[in-house]
């Protein structure tokens, strides 16, 4: 008998070790995806915050701008149809009183409560954390659902109301600019073309500003990765389980009248109270209207099967009005050139490059074979045009193979442009301005020397930089891919100044590479 009682006991401290270990492991397992969870919340608000600081300053830079113009337009109006300008002086709404409701603090907070999908979104985020967290610990559970102790909600109702906000500023502009082109646009008034500049490549900025926030950090990438292989957690991302501005589609009418909608009870109280003991006769002759409208309804059956040509025909013309009022509200195409590079930001307009090129020694082995490093940023002005700035190092590699020596040669400052004409081919110019050792005996003016001697002097800078040569060259280039990050260059350029400079050949050959 003993011995089954030892064997039983033994059985159940198997037993509860078994499940300790488990909910130890599931435990870790919630703790983990919390912290994951917190993560992921946490980097999204951060990028968004600071994508919403930039673009806070686009619009208050873009809306300072459009009041300098919108007065020029006024005054163009004045001179050219006094008509037109009596109607541009009776519109409420101008740039001026954009630039004042985006200051307006009252008016932010109200837009804080309007439902924003992305915001829902992360306050999905917020309530998965919520309830791992009273898995995790009941009476943490408990505190969530109380508003207590939950993480990231003052963020989020901060972020809720700088994204309405900027939406609302951003509609407002839309429209203003929509109807000064309907008023102006007839006149064909040239600062309206400038508007339209204006608001466009402001919107492409904020644009190119949102992709940024947009894309994952490292980090940002493994918390998702995890959370994706989590039970559950797919289902607090989905619209209709943030209903009603973060709650679920169980709300409450309480919970509904809490946040501000208004329920069939408050209806039937505000009736109640206007109409008192007539609510019932009122409510009589209600149905009554209906009952007649419903048989009146039921005899024209017939008229409505003839009118179906009818109903098809002003559907079309519907549909046709919201694409007009569409293209009215929304700048898509504007009336001017684009150039799709003004709307990105200053550091995506640089493109980095290197390369390098090869000189051979000269026969009467005053200069030496040369190896030149270079090094440049380009700024594209637009999808064609590029210019930008370099630096190179000269360093001598000797006369030839039997004889190698290096040595140091100086330094190159460089100014150059770029026209991308087609098929990866560009017509590259440029000037550039080299600093020798002053003792060099190839140097313009010490060939002729018979008596040229290495000399020192007293001044270090002097005589490493002393001496100097120039380039202005043109020529054609040639860009290959490599990879999707860099692409390959091939130059080849004519010197002007290659007599002048005492060279030995006018031709320009280098090779290299550059961003895409």
């Amino acid at each position: 008998m003993k011995k089954y009682l030892i064997i039983l006991s033994i059985f159940f401290l198997f037993i509860l070790f078994f499940l300790g270990f488990a909910n130890s492991v599931l435990a870790q397992e919630q703790e983990e995806s919390i912290n994951q969870a917190e993560l992921y919340l946490g980097s999204r608000i951060h990028a968004l915050d600071k994508y919403l600081n930039r673009t806070e300053k686009i619009q208050h830079r873009l809306v300072k701008k459009l009041k300098r113009k919108e007065a020029k337009i006024a005054r163009q109006l004045a001179a050219k149809d006094s008509a037109l300008y009596r109607q541009y002086m009776q519109q409420n709404l101008s740039y001026d009183s954009i630039a004042t409701l985006s200051k307006d603090t009252g008016r932010l907070q109200q837009l804080a409560f309007k439902k924003n999908s992305l915001v829902d979104s992360f306050k999905g985020v917020q309530k998965f954390i919520q309830n791992q967290s009273s898995k995790l610990n009941s009476a943490s559970g408990l505190a969530g659902k109380a508003g207590i102790n939950t993480p990231y909600t003052k963020e989020l109702n901060s972020l809720q109301q700088k994204l309405n906000g900027q939406q609302n500023i951003d509609e407002l502009i839309r429209q203003r600019t929509g109807s000064l082109e309907r008023l102006a646009g007839a006149q064909n008034i040239s600062g309206l073309q400038n508007i339209q500049k204006s608001v466009y490549y402001a919107q492409e900025k904020m644009k190119a500003w949102k992709q940024l926030a947009d894309d994952p950090d490292e980090a940002e990438e493994k918390a998702m990765e995890y959370l994706q292989g989590t039970e559950g957690f797919d289902q607090y991302l989905r619209t209709d389980n943030n209903a009603f501005g973060g709650l679920d589609n169980n709300a409450t009418a309480e919970d509904l009248q809490r946040m501000g909608y208004q329920t069939k009870r408050q209806v039937n109280n505000m009736l109640q109270q206007k109409l008192g003991n007539n609510l019932g006769a009122v409510q009589q002759q209600m149905a009554a209207q209906v009952q007649d409208y419903s048989d009146k309804l039921n005899g024209i059956t017939g008229t409505v099967k003839e009118t179906k040509a009818g109903i098809k025909k002003a559907k079309q013309t519907l549909n046709e009005a919201k694409q007009a009022k569409d293209k009215l509200k929304h700048i898509e195409k504007p009336a001017f050139k684009k150039n799709p590079e003004r709307g990105k930001p200053f550091w995506q307009r640089l493109e980095p490059a290197y390369n390098f090129q090869t000189t051979r020694a000269t026969p009467d082995g005053l200069r030496p074979a040369m190896l030149e490093l270079g090094a440049s940023v380009a700024f594209k002005y637009s999808t064609r045009l590029s210019y930008g700035i370099g630096i190179a190092l000269s360093a001598g590699l000797g006369q030839n193979w039997q004889n190698i020596k290096f040595t140091y040669e100086g330094l190159s400052a460089r100014a150059f442009a770029d026209w991308k004409a087609i098929y990866g081919f560009s017509l590259p110019a440029g000037y550039e301005r080299s600093f020798r050792p002053c003792n060099r005996p190839y140097l313009r003016g010490q060939q002729n020397n018979p008596a040229t001697q290495p000399q020192t002097t007293d001044n270090a800078i002097k005589e490493a930089l002393g001496g100097q040569q120039q380039a202005a060259y043109i020529g054609i280039m040639k860009r290959y891919r490599i990879n999707s990050k860099w692409n390959g260059i091939f130059l080849v350029g004519y010197n002007f100044l290659w007599q002048h400079e005492e060279l030995r050949t006018p031709f320009i050959i280098r090779f290299g590479s550059q961003s895409n």
